[in-house]
């Protein structure tokens, strides 16, 4: 036996309090190194630009998808092994969620503009459905309609019988870069136009191509200046498509639009949806095929952006005799999905081709 086996009253107090407070330092050392399990809250943005009263509201935008903590396993959980005579248990890992900003570009889409009038919503809806359509790409206005909204009734009806067919929509409008508080205000309307029944679209898409502004030092601040103010007042979340002239295009004719800010563009868009219209160029495999990959290639370059989401819009439709090599085009460049300019133009046999761009949702 030590001599501590046998101590006096006063000398067992005296060690019994100092051991606690050296229990108590050493609990406090270990805290001080352990991470929180809760992550402090990202720093917000910079706050969105407020829009005047007589601006329409944007829509509200759906919450991100996220992984919730039930679905985590503890960290408990996480470091205990197996038992050596058991292997441990193969799990698949879990789909990854999609972001919704990509939704309304992803799988095979159809145009449908202000000029196509002599189907009936109905009708064309019926016609994008049998052909295995999931996005419908629909003009709202252009600079030059006497209203914000051409057709008001028309869009609704249209909108409504998309998604009453399981079909995403995306709005688009043509600016002139020349009238900047009507670009914007067509732009919101665009956005925050609902149907009868409370139906939206599911994503905008900005027309970029017109050059009525003569002086494009001028066109450029516009588009950048209207770009930002459409993506302020809508939010970060909402899905947002630069519709653009592809560079091949803009290499065969210079002056068309010169300089083009592709990079300054990148932070409003979700998605570039070039318009490779490769039958203006020619109608042989060959061509087709190097129209969308080589345009798709560059535009990446030009952006800074080697990843950058895209669609396609090809055609155009009633003169485009190679489907199959549009298809594997699309694929080839990597973009999200595609379909021809336009719907009313498409030829029935092309359907069966075009089907092979959807995007089948997960189980």
């Amino acid at each position: 036996m030590t001599p501590w086996s046998r101590p006096d009253q006063s000398v067992s107090l005296v060690r019994t309090v100092g051991l606690a407070m050296g229990v108590i330092a050493a609990a406090g050392a270990v805290a001080l190194t352990v991470r929180p399990l809760v992550p402090p809250s990202a720093t917000p943005g910079p706050a969105a630009s407020v829009a005047p009263d007589s601006s329409p509201r944007p829509p509200a935008t759906p919450a991100p998808q996220v992984v919730t903590d039930a679905l985590r396993p503890s960290r408990t959980e996480s470091r205990r092994k197996p038992p050596r005579s058991e292997p441990p248990e193969q799990v698949a890992p879990a789909a990854q969620p999609v972001d919704p900003r990509f939704g309304p570009f992803t799988g095979l889409s159809t145009w449908i503009d202000i000029y196509d009038t002599d189907l009936t919503p109905p009708q064309q809806i019926t016609r994008a459905a049998a052909g295995g359509v999931q996005l419908i790409y629909v003009q709202s206005a252009r600079h030059k309609s006497t209203t914000d909204i051409d057709d008001p009734r028309r869009l609704a009806h249209v909108i409504d019988l998309a998604h009453d067919h399981g079909m995403l929509v995306m709005v688009w409008y043509v600016p002139d870069f020349v009238r900047t508080a009507r670009d914007l205000r067509r732009s919101q309307a665009a956005i925050a136009f609902q149907s009868p029944r409370g139906d939206r679209a599911d994503a905008f898409g900005l027309d970029i191509e017109v050059e009525d502004q003569a002086n494009v030092g001028r066109r450029n601040r516009n588009l950048l200046a209207l770009s930002r103010s459409v993506r302020e007042w809508v939010g970060p979340e909402y899905p947002m498509a630069a519709v653009v002239l592809p560079p091949l295009q803009l290499d065969m004719r210079p002056g068309w639009w010169p300089g083009f800010p592709w990079a300054e563009l990148r932070p409003y868009y979700d998605v570039f949806v070039p318009m490779s219209y490769s039958s203006y160029r020619g109608t042989d495999k060959k061509t087709t095929y190097r129209w969308i990959v080589e345009n798709v290639e560059q535009m990446r370059l030009l952006v800074g952006d080697s990843t950058l989401p895209v669609h396609i819009a090809g055609g155009i439709a009633d003169n485009f005799p190679q489907v199959g090599t549009f298809v594997q085009a699309v694929r080839d460049a990597g973009a999200l999905g595609g379909g021809l300019y336009d719907l009313h133009t498409t030829h029935p046999q092309a359907w069966a081709i075009l089907t092979d761009l959807r995007v089948e949702p997960p189980d």
